[in-house]
């Protein structure tokens, strides 16, 4: 096994200036971005995306009782059956 050698102190100061450097640019562009077009980055902003978008419609969903997509248990025939036959 082979074992690094300790980076010297002026590489070390050289990495922590990059890293600043990058940071401050990359929250330097972040500001330009405006509100409406920013993308969530912390996890309270995304919990709170996925929150407002929550999957309360149920063609989005699952079926509830095969769990399919695409439902496999006759449940949307009845609902097709129900409502062809329904007289207007």
């Amino acid at each position: 096994m082979t074992r690094r050698q300790p980076a010297p102190a002026d590489q070390d100061d050289a990495n922590r200036r990059l890293g600043q450097h990058l940071l401050a640019v990359v929250r330097e562009q972040d500001a330009r971005i405006p509100a409406g077009r920013r993308a969530p980055r912390t996890v309270a902003e995304m919990r709170a995306r996925l929150a407002a978008v929550a999957l309360d419609d149920p063609e989005q969903d699952a079926c509830g009782l095969c769990g399919y997509w695409t439902c496999r248990c006759g449940k949307q025939s009845v609902a097709v059956l129900s409502g062809a036959g329904a007289v207007a």
